[in-house]
């Protein structure tokens, strides 16, 4: 029963994700890909079929790999070209960005990117062409 409550609510009703009742394995908090799964369902319908997209949480507004949120993203954007964090950073030319980058929970701040829909669990980003 202690092990019930520590994972937190919801006891006596479908979870929101599979990850809800799990935590981060650290005793406190939620699942690191929760968000990434809650948004990106939101996130398929708006993206082109064949987009280039990535996703991670960023650091300090910039990208970073995260392993496991750019993984459920691979799993859970069939229709698009999921690709490596790396081809969101700073360091990366222009004509070489991914078009679009969904950001879970943190703000995404590179000066090419810009907003273009926001939820409570993040953001997704296009580089304008």
């Amino acid at each position: 029963m202690w092990r019930l409550a520590s994972r937190g609510a919801p006891y006596f009703e479908q979870p929101r994700t599979i990850v809800d009742h799990v935590g981060n394995g650290k005793g406190n908090g939620k699942h690191e890909t929760r968000d990434a799964l809650i948004l990106l369902p939101r996130v398929a319908k708006l993206l082109p079929r064949g987009a280039n997209v990535t996703c991670f949480r960023p650091l300090r507004g910039q990208q970073r790999y995260d392993a496991a949120n750019y993984l459920t993203a691979v799993g859970m954007l069939p229709h698009q070209n999921v690709l490596p964090p790396f081809v969101a950073g700073l360091e990366t030319k222009r004509k070489d960005l991914v078009e679009y980058v969904v950001a879970i929970r943190e703000p995404f701040t590179h000066p090419a990117y810009v907003p273009i829909a926001e939820w409570p669990e993040g953001r997704v980003y296009q580089v304008p062409r």
